[in-house]
Formats: structure tokens, C-alpha cells, sequence
């Protein structure tokens, strides 16, 4: 019968380091779509057309729902405090970018008046969101 010697000894640890990996590469995935995940989350409704581009990811988003509710980054806000916060990003980063999405069955007038809260907060760089028309 095989047994240990006296100069083997047995092996009681678990080696974690490929665990550690494993756990950190599926960090990174996750905090790299939660962005995505959360942004989907909204019941909007975008208008589709047929020429529009991917935009890099802006700092900031807007949407107006069907129900003319303003969310700014998700969280809920009333026209005035969507100003005050975007004035005081546009004060702090001139650069700060917006992109718009507002559902299809908003107004135009609801749109021009958006831009107009936004331009007038200091935000000169507004991208609007739309879904490409299937073809």
C-alpha cells in the first residue's frame, strides 16, 4: 500500500488565486454593463430613423418619458432642478456633454423646450438618442 513518506507531505491548502481571478474578471463585466443594464431600464419609446451613429458615451443623460417625467442620469428631477444641476456641471466642466432622449410621443414643443432649459444651463453639446430603423 502507497503511502506518504516522510518527505511528502500532504496538500491541505486550496490554491485561491485562480478563484481571485475568476471573481475579479466577472467584477470588471459587470461594472462595465450595469451602465447599459440600468439605461434600458426606462420605458422610452425613441423615434426611429435612418441615418444616425453611435455617439461615445456622454457624461450626462436626459430623457423625457410619455408622461413628460424628467430624469437626469436616472434619477427623477423637476425642470428647475434639472437646470440648477446641469448649470452647475456646465460652471464646473464648460465641456460637459448631454444626450437627449425623449420618447417618441413627446411633443416637439416638450423637445424645444428641453433644449432651450438646457442651452440656457450653459450645455452647448447635446446628442440626441434614437434606434436605428430596421431595414
Amino acid at each position: 500500500m502507497a503511502g506518504i513518506t516522510e518527505n511528502e507531505e500532504s496538500i491541505t491548502g486550496i490554491n485561491v488565486t485562480p478563484l481571485v481571478d475568476i471573481v475579479l474578471v466577472l467584477l470588471i463585466i459587470f461594472m462595465a454593463t450595469a451602465h447599459l443594464i440600468a439605461h434600458r431600464s426606462l420605458n422610452l419609446s425613441l423615434p426611429r430613423v435612418a441615418h444616425s451613429q453611435e455617439t461615445p458615451t456622454p457624461s450626462q443623460h436626459v430623457t423625457l418619458s410619455a408622461d413628460k417625467t424628467l430624469r437626469l442620469n436616472q434619477v427623477k428631477v423637476t425642470p428647475e432642478e434639472l437646470a440648477l444641476n446641469l448649470g452647475q456641471m456646465a460652471h464646473a466642466d464648460p465641456n460637459v456633454k448631454v444626450t437627449l432622449g425623449a420618447d417618441k410621443q413627446v411633443s416637439w414643443g416638450d423637445v424645444a423646450h428641453l433644449l432651450d432649459l438646457l442651452k440656457g444651463a450653459g450645455i452647448s453639446k447635446v446628442a440626441t438618442e434614437v434606434e436605428p430603423k430596421a431595414l
